[in-house]
């Protein structure tokens, strides 16, 4: 069964966001990359725009734009009450407490994504698709997988659940990256351990610090990458 994701709404992200959180160098946004749950982030749109090559997988690309523009109201309104909640009285000023920003940079996003929205299924630059089924692509397809607030941050699926879908993002993508490893909240899950145990003895993995800061101002961002193998005939 897949992990229906009840209740967690899209948020919008911008690509320089997701330079930041990523560490994404400019050699590596010119080559192929897949975005897992990506919701209405911009980061599509704007490769696009620049010339670079991306593919969004995520099971809210089945709705129609007034369908998401609805969703993405409630979001907006749940995730601002949050964030409110949450900020109240802890004395934090930086920029992912500032609401006024936070809104700002959500709404580009979500902006630019709509616009590209429709022509971006038509080219196959959004796929409706959850994980972990099967991906709809062939083996070895693209240099970075990128999961951005979905992967390790909520332990309600199972571990197993987390196994196989990175199974087979790392079937198509050479790297994998995921930010954060820890929860909506900053709280340790323990995933990031039983991932990093689990693919040690098959792929090389490390934790890294990045430019972007999440809640409880964590910046740890996994990455996983396909150990080549080569061939036999390499060999001689």
């Amino acid at each position: 069964m897949p992990f229906i994701m009840k209740n967690v709404v899209p948020w919008g992200r911008t690509f320089d966001e997701y330079r930041k959180m990523f560490s994404l160098s400019d050699a590596e946004l010119e080559g192929h990359i897949a975005c897992f749950g990506d919701g209405v982030a911009s980061f599509n749109a704007e490769c696009d725009m620049q010339g670079g090559h991306v593919t969004s997988f995520d099971p809210v690309y089945r709705f129609s734009c007034d369908r998401l523009e609805l969703v993405l109201e409630e979001a907006k309104r749940r995730l601002i009450e949050k964030t409110c909640h949450e900020g109240h009285g802890n004395g934090k000023s930086g920029v992912e407490r500032d609401i006024n920003e936070l809104q700002k940079r959500h709404m580009t996003a979500v902006e630019i994504f709509m616009d590209d929205f429709e022509e971006g299924k038509k080219q196959g630059r959004y796929i409706d698709y959850e994980l972990p089924y099967r991906i709809p692509c062939p083996d070895n397809c693209f240099d970075l997988g990128l999961s951005s607030y979905f992967l390790l941050s909520s332990a309600k699926p199972g571990i197993n659940f987390h196994y196989q879908a990175l199974e087979e993002m790392l079937r198509i993508c050479h790297e994998v990256r995921i930010f954060p490893i820890v929860d909506m909240h900053g709280r340790e899950t323990g995933l990031a351990r039983k991932v990093i145990r689990r693919f040690a003895g098959s792929h090389d993995l490390w934790i890294c610090k990045t430019a972007y800061h999440c809640a409880g101002n964590h910046n740890d961002m996994l990455v996983i990458r396909n150990v080549f193998k080569p061939s036999a005939s390499l060999l001689h």
